[in-house]
Parts: structure tokens; sequence; C-alpha cells
């Protein structure tokens, strides 16, 4: 069993907790243990403290905790664990050494590829960057449910403003590709926006996934390779690490 404990603090600027706020977080965090898994042959317990396991939107909630669960079930049974511990918003050292002091020998873990973009990104010894430059191709864990014979999945709606897309650019984009559009997340109906299931299926299914750098986009990392993911941001948006590695590792970007 290979421990890897997520940082307890943002490496972005300031002196704040890293609480997994969003879905996306989430997806990347268990996608960053399974792919290490796979390379080395192991199964991974990730360590969290608390704020990203009891607590959303500074209150205590079960939002993060079933969250997690469903977010496990789309990976291979056995390979990714989780494990949360009563603490939260401490510095990496004494992170590590709490877990250490529960027997728990665990590293954080850093990217290379976009530590330009960090000012609180300490290089360790583990990097990730290198485990997700090879997608990891699951299979839905959902078959034979109806979809369209020709269709893209698309997502438009973010936590943050500045992602997402008037109806009438979406419309423009949606011009350029063949078939129908599969609403994901916010904007999607029924199942396509409650189930991550459903939704890793269409997106596997679909001729490509295309949308803002937000939640979907990151579920589609566990199915797509990256040249069938289609990104769009607008014009001097601002871009996220995770904008910048999927670029790197062949994803289209297109600004509007």
């Amino acid at each position: 069993m290979k421990h890897i404990a997520l940082r307890s603090k943002s490496i972005r600027s300031g002196d704040r907790p890293y609480t997994t706020p969003g879905l996306g977080d989430r997806i990347q965090s268990v996608l960053c243990a399974y792919q290490y898994g796979k390379a080395h042959n192991t199964p991974v317990t990730l360590h969290l403290t608390d704020d990203k396991w009891s607590i959303a939107g500074g209150k205590k909630s079960d939002k993060k905790k079933s969250s997690w669960a469903e977010i496990l079930t789309l990976f291979p049974k056995g390979t990714v664990f989780l494990q949360n511990w009563p603490v939260d918003n401490l510095p990496e050292n004494t992170w590590l050494q709490y877990l250490k002091d529960n027997g728990i020998d665990a590293e954080i873990y850093y990217f290379k590829d976009t530590l330009h973009m960090h000012p609180n990104e300490t290089v360790v010894p583990l990097e990730m960057s290198q485990y997700l430059k090879k997608p990891a191709m699951l299979k839905p864990i959902i078959e034979n449910y109806w979809l369209p014979d020709q269709f893209i999945t698309v997502q438009w709606d973010s936590t943050d403003q500045t992602r997402t897309m008037s109806p009438v650019l979406q419309n423009k984009i949606h011009e350029k590709y063949a078939g129908a559009e599969i609403h994901l997340g916010g904007n999607g109906k029924g199942v396509f926006k409650t189930s991550l299931a459903h939704m890793g299926h269409a997106i596997y299914y679909a001729d490509y996934h295309v949308g803002s750098d937000s939640g979907m986009y990151h579920l589609a990392t566990l199915y797509k390779s990256p040249d069938k993911i289609h990104l769009y941001s607008k014009v001097g948006g601002y871009k996220s690490h995770h904008l910048v590695r999927a670029v790197n590792n062949g994803s289209k970007h297109f600004m509007v």
C-alpha cells in the first residue's frame, strides 16, 4: 500500500488551506492516486485533512464525503482508498509528522510541469505530472443507457464565472461539431446532472468532450484521450494549471 497525503495548504499565493473545493479537484486527486498505483502496481490510500472531507462552504457538511465516495466508484475496485483525519490547515511538515505519529508514512506530491505557476508549491521527491501524461482510459461502470448515434458532451457552467461562455458563443462552438450535444453538470438534465456514472458513460461514447476548464473536463480525463478533449476559454481569461497541463498533454485549446 502506498500512502499519499493531499497537501494541507494551497499551492497558490497566500497562506490558506487547500480544501478540494471543486469536483474537479477531487476527481484529479483520485486520478493521480490511480495512475501512480497503476504505474507501480500498488493500491494507494489518499490521506485527507478534515476540511477536504466534512466541511463545505465553511460549514459542516456531508457534501464532500458523498462526492468522494461517488468518485471512487468510477475506478476499479481496490485501487484507491481514502482516509480522513481530524486536523486541517497544518504546515506540510506538521501534517506529514502527524500522519507518521499515527503510523502512516505518507508523501505529498508536486507538479513539475506547472511549478512556475504556483509560488507556494515546494519541490518534493514525488513528482506527479509524469503519471498524467498517459490517459487512464477507464471503462464506464454503466452500460446500455440510450445515447444518440453521434454526439458530443459539453459543459459550460463553472463556479468561476470567468470560465463560462454566453449562449451565443456556445451555439457558435456547437456548430463546429456534428451530431447532438449532451449537456453535463449544472446545465445537464436528469442523470446527466446528478450521476457521475451516467455522465462518464456519455463521455466515453461521445466523439469529443467540449467545454470549459471545469469539473466535467476532469471527468473526461478518466475516459478520453487528450486529443478528444476540446477546451474553450475567453481571450485574456484565466488559465489554470489544469488547462496548461491539458494542452501540454495533447488536448486542443481554443480562445474565443
